[in-house]
């Protein structure tokens, strides 16, 4: 049920379960905290592993959100992780999860990490340049190891979403367009003996809520699957990354799960009866509802212009509202129905204008020491914060069935 009000309480409530009020985690805590419903994370996982085709790998975009109990849910049902790191996959293993289900994918891999990935015999690595290929060759034939690569292509696909966080169109610095391929290919040949082509990728950007534009992308790329296959390339897997976005101005969280099944009926009848793995990577759709971050108003600030409310969280806690302008819905904790409607733009401390959370939002009269939630702030969140101006990490919270783990 994840979040919601009982009792003019804000609670994570769970089916059989006493819930857990957001009241008694400020009260045993004191300091900015997120905290996340892991019941709500493994039902919206089960969610995605039900929406495609049987032949189906989900790998987590750990990115998103990397606490260890939630990897350690992704482990137990068996599922994968997409990381871009060599510190995530370090995370990913260390929380249980199979390294033959391990992704890895980003830009600028290190030796290091491409040794590392290898080492520990990984699922894949998206390969994202030719010289990227290269470094593979080099690493896997001096450890006499087969790494297994897919290409990721960039299918010129703009979708409806951030210009930041765009990451298939033509002159965005991630994947390959089909111009690559030939010298690819002769990559290929030149290591044939350690690294071996299984499969494409793509992935177009993250927060997005029309599906017209990951059909496209995949309509574009699924002749360049066929072509390489007939090829002799032992083409395995299609890896069509992730990108599903919530909601953020709506408080109901059931236009996510339709949103997944419509998408991945449309896949399935896309890819038709080509024998192929579908690799799937989900972050945000898994993690956005399911955390909410708590901060306390310090001051009340009223001015001719502006009532400000300046809460002990903000940039450095939260990042996605300076960085992307991005909306979070704010409320408090609890539901006060006596109190008069005024209008604040919630603030942080840090000393930088852009500190903040949001502009002009109307809410019951607020006061001192009275908490907040800024909702539906599971997916970079935590893993963006940062100490600028020396400030404390935000604590974390984890909930399921009824009890803090």
């Amino acid at each position: 049920m994840a979040f919601c009000f009982e009792k003019d309480q804000l609670v994570i409530a769970s089916e059989g379960f006493l819930s857990v009020t957001m009241q008694s985690i400020v009260q045993e805590i004191g300091k900015p905290t997120y905290v996340y419903d892991l019941d709500e994370v493994v039902r919206r996982l089960k969610h995605l592993s039900g929406a495609f085709t049987e032949n189906t790998t989900i790998h987590y975009a750990m990115k998103a959100n990397s606490h260890p109990e939630i990897l350690k849910a992704v482990a137990q049902l068996g599922l994968g992780v997409d990381v871009v790191s060599e510190g995530e996959i370090r995370l990913a293993l260390k929380a249980g999860v199979d390294p033959g289900k391990v992704v890895f994918s980003g830009v600028g891999k290190s030796k290091s990490e491409i040794r590392h990935a290898i080492e520990v015999g990984i699922r894949q690595i998206n390969v994202e340049s030719v010289g990227e290929l290269r470094r593979i060759g080099e690493m896997a034939g001096s450890l006499k190891k087969v790494c297994n690569v897919a290409f990721r292509m960039n299918p010129d696909v703009d979708p409806d979403t951030h210009p930041y966080i765009k990451t298939g169109f033509r002159d965005n610095k991630f994947g390959m367009d089909e111009s690559a391929l030939p010298e690819l290919e002769e990559v290929l040949k030149a290591n044939s003996e350690y690294v071996h082509l299984t499969g494409l990728t793509l992935h177009i950007g993250s927060q997005i809520r029309e599906l017209e534009s990951f059909l496209d992308a995949i309509q574009k790329t699924l002749p360049i699957w066929d072509h390489l296959k007939e090829q002799g390339y032992p083409l395995e897997t299609f890896d069509i990354g992730g990108g599903v976005g919530i909601s953020y101005t709506e408080e109901n969280p059931e236009s996510d799960y339709a949103l997944i099944a419509e998408y991945g009926a449309a896949v399935n009848k896309l890819l038709g009866d080509r024998a192929i793995e579908l690799q799937v990577e989900p972050g945000r759709v898994v993690v956005g509802r399911s955390g909410v971050l708590l901060t306390e108003v310090q001051y009340i600030k009223q001015t001719p212009y502006k009532n400000f409310a300046i809460v002990n969280s903000g940039m450095h806690h939260l990042m996605r509202p300076s960085l992307y302008s991005a909306y979070h819905r704010v409320e408090p904790i609890e539901k006060y129905t006596d109190r008069p409607s005024m209008v604040y733009d919630i603030v942080g401390p840090i000393c930088e204008s852009s500190d903040v959370i949001g502009h002009d939002r109307s809410l019951p009269r607020l006061e001192e020491e009275q908490w907040l939630a800024i909702r539906d702030a599971g997916a970079y969140g935590f893993c963006m914060a940062n100490t600028y101006n020396a400030h404390e990490l935000p604590e974390e919270v984890v909930v399921s069935e009824g009890r803090k783990l």
